[in-house]
C-alpha cells in the first residue's frame, strides 16, 4: 500500500494522467496474472483448477492475484451454491479483450534477446 502523500504516490498518478500504458501495466503486472487469465479462457476456471495448473503459487498469492483481477475488472466471480460452495472465475469482456494483446506480448518477449545483450 502507497501512502496518498508519497512522492510515489505523486509520480503514480503523474504517470497514469500522462500515459495510458503505464496504468495498462500496472493492471497486469503480477507474477501469475497473465497465466492465470489464460487458464480462466481455457476453461480453467476455478480455484482448484487453477492451483493444480499452477502448483508452486502458494493459496494466499493466487486468492490475492483473482480478487486483484476481479477489482480490475478483467474476470467476474460466479459464487455457485452447492455443498461444498463452489466458486467459478470467467472473464469479463475486457478480460477476452486482452488475450490478444497478451498473446501479442509473448510473441514480441523473446528471452534470447536479453542474453544476447549481456
Amino acid at each position: 500500500m502507497i501512502k496518498e502523500t508519497s512522492s510515489n504516490a505523486s509520480n503514480r498518478q503523474f504517470l497514469h494522467s500522462v500515459c495510458r500504458i503505464n496504468g495498462a501495466l500496472e493492471t497486469i503486472a503480477g507474477r501469475w496474472k497473465a497465466l492465470i487469465l489464460i487458464h480462466i479462457s481455457e476453461q480453467q476456471n476455478r480455484f482448484s483448477l487453477l492451483k493444480q495448473m499452477m502448483p508452486t503459487v502458494s493459496d494466499q498469492v493466487l486468492g490475492k492475484q483473482l480478487r486483484e483481477l476481479e477489482t480490475d475488472g478483467l474476470i467476474s466471480k460466479t459464487i455457485i451454491p452447492e455443498v461444498p460452495v463452489r466458486v467459478d472465475y470467467s472473464l469479463t469482456s475486457k478480460g477476452e479483450a486482452l488475450l490478444p494483446i497478451l498473446d501479442a506480448l509473448a510473441h514480441w518477449y523473446n528471452p534470447r534477446d536479453i542474453s544476447e545483450q549481456l
